[in-house]
């Protein structure tokens, strides 16, 4: 027994010292140096480009095998400015021996350090890594004969032990668009890739964007599963911290060249206004001109992108601790979203805000020529003056709400929905007030001009600052039809006021008031924009109800005096 290990031991020491003696040898009389300029001029003719290896080349062996380089620079493609396509300072990769006489490759590290790319497009369409990327048709050919279509390279022989990328920049410039963004001080550190096994991932950069209004850091840790044969993707142990927010949850994609989305995720917190693009400079001067004239300058329509949505396969839940979206806050947010086949379904959703709950389900269809829109939602003792006022900087009305709404839609866009809105909707309104508008007086002031007889003189009722109408009760309900929506049933408890009642409608697409409401014996109009309505005693109701009223009275009169004088007989 011992001579056979006796023996292995020797002829594995010589292997070993025949190792030694060649990595010396190839390290004294192979200068990859030297071969720096055939590199280049390789790359030249392939590419067209410039190399330039300003670093040195060097190797490294026993136990692992290496090769590292300094700082290298890649020419950028005809057109794309005098700046590099890419540049780093340094780059190396690490292979360890001994597995190798295994049969198995188990890459130690792989190493990135001060990588700056600059990526680009021209107004054309064209990037600047077009021509890298065009295969050769030869090569083409010998690969689709090597790997069937469909099927992965096999690497399952192959391990890497760590990723490590630091100081990487990578710029992206868009001039059909006019879009910048970039990623900066870009971090890549994993654990221990094997094919079919989870790696541990640590990511950490910051992004700039010509549509963010500052630069944002974004880090990541997280479990990834990639398996190409099942073209899948797991990710597990998300923590995924952006600005400040902090992502976690799970994660899956299953079919790469038609994904689908699986996905249990929680947010804590989340401000989606500030990563809004900014308003254009044209609108403060469109908003300056509406307001004089109580109308806003339509926005171009933003249309509804078919074949994305129509190709969506999702299902999942996410929780939100604090959103802020629209100017609207809310906590315990629980969303559910559900895609397939060009129906998208979100819901039920609930939410608390404002002191109240809201809970629904938007449902949005777009497996025909024309999106259909559903919605069925209702909130639930809401402030309304805080809700309103933070979602449309309007602040005409308070109280504790109850809302709910069940309509329809169809359209490619937010103007054809609004025009095509149908349904029902109802309202309740407890202790509240409406802002703007004071009835006592607006009543008082009618009733002097009816006594006075100047009727000519009071054609409008011109609100005062401060002005208001509490009431303890206030409720309707509403049909809409091709978006004007019509109420005929609102009626309004007030401690000052008595029998107060309305009706008409709103135009949505239109954005205008056609309203009356009534007092007693005493009707106002209220029509106009909805930015700035008009006030108005309809004296021709007014005077009416008064030429019935003295019908009335002769009538009762008569009938007393027939009731006296049948008497009397």
């Amino acid at each position: 027994m011992k001579k056979p290990l006796r023996i292995l031991a020797i002829l594995l020491g010589g292997l070993l010292a025949l190792l030694v003696i060649l990595a010396v040898s190839l390290t004294l009389l192979v200068d990859l140096n030297e071969y720096k300029g055939k590199i280049a001029q390789a790359v030249k003719d392939k590419t067209g480009r410039e190399l330039r290896i300003e670093g040195k080349l060097g190797w490294s062996f026993f136990p692992r095998i290496g090769i590292e380089t300094g700082k290298v620079e890649l020419g950028n493609a005809p057109g794309f400015g005098p700046e590099p396509f890419a540049r780093l300072d340094g780059a190396g990769a690490r292979v360890e021996l001994l597995p190798l006489l295994r049969k198995q490759v188990i890459v130690d590290t792989v190493f990135l350090d001060g990588l700056k790319l600059n990526l680009a497009r021209n107004a054309a369409g064209k990037t600047n890594w077009d021509d890298l990327t065009a295969p050769a048709p030869s090569k083409a050919g010998k690969a689709a004969e090597k790997t069937p279509p469909g099927k992965a390279p096999d690497l399952g022989g192959i391990r890497v032990n760590k990723i490590d990328i630091r100081r990487a920049d990578v710029t992206w410039k868009d001039q059909a668009s006019n879009a910048q963004h970039a990623v900066r001080n870009l971090d890549l550190q994993t654990g221990k890739i094997v094919v079919g096994e989870p790696v541990d991932v640590h990511l950490a950069f910051d992004l700039e964007s010509s549509q963010l209004p500052a630069r944002k850091h974004v880090d990541l840790k997280t479990r990834m599963n990639l398996g190409l044969e099942t073209q899948k993707l797991e990710v597990t142990n998300l923590a995924l911290g952006f600005d400040e927010s902090l992502l976690s949850g799970t994660l899956a994609i299953k079919n790469f060249d038609k994904p689908s989305y699986r996905f249990d995720l929680a947010l804590d917190q989340i401000d989606l206004d500030r990563y809004m693009p900014a308003s254009p400079a044209t609108a403060p001067a469109a908003a300056a001109a509406g307001a004089k004239t109580g109308t806003t300058a339509p926005a171009p329509p933003v249309e509804i992108p078919l074949s994305l949505l129509r190709s969506l396969d999702v299902q999942g839940k996410l929780r939100i601790q604090k959103l802020k979206a629209m100017n609207l806050h809310s906590s315990d947010v629980a969303i559910q979203v559900a895609a397939n086949n060009g129906l998208i379904t979100l819901g039920p959703n609930q939410a608390k805000l404002y002191n109240g709950k809201y809970a629904g389900r938007t449902s949005l269809d777009v497996r025909g020529k024309t999106p259909l829109l559903t919605i069925d939602e209702s909130v639930s003792g809401i402030e309304l003056a805080p809700a309103l006022k933070d979602a449309l900087q309007f602040d005409k009305f308070a109280g504790s709400a109850n809302l709910s709404a069940k309509v329809t839609a169809q359209g490619l866009d937010a103007r054809q929905i609004k025009q095509t809105l149908n349904g029902s909707a109802s309202f309740g309104v407890q202790n509240g007030a409406i802002k703007g508008m004071d009835l006592k007086k607006m009543i008082d002031a009618i009733e002097a001009a009816k006594r006075d007889k100047s009727y000519q003189k009071l054609a409008e009722l011109s609100p005062q600052p401060g002005d208001e109408t509490g009431f303890s009760q206030l409720s309707g309900t509403a049909q809409i039809k091709n978006g004007v929506v019509q109420n005929n049933d609102l009626k309004i408890q007030s401690p000052k006021l008595l029998n107060i009642s309305g009706k008409g409608s709103a135009d949505l697409p239109r954005e205008t008031l056609d309203y009356t409401v009534t007092v007693g014996a005493y009707p106002i109009l209220i029509d106009g924009p909805f930015a700035k309505p008009r006030f108005r005693p309809d004296w021709n109701a007014i005077l009416k109800g008064r030429v019935e009223e003295k019908k009335t009275e002769i009538k009762e009169k008569l009938q007393e005096k027939l009731k006296e004088r049948f008497k009397l007989r």
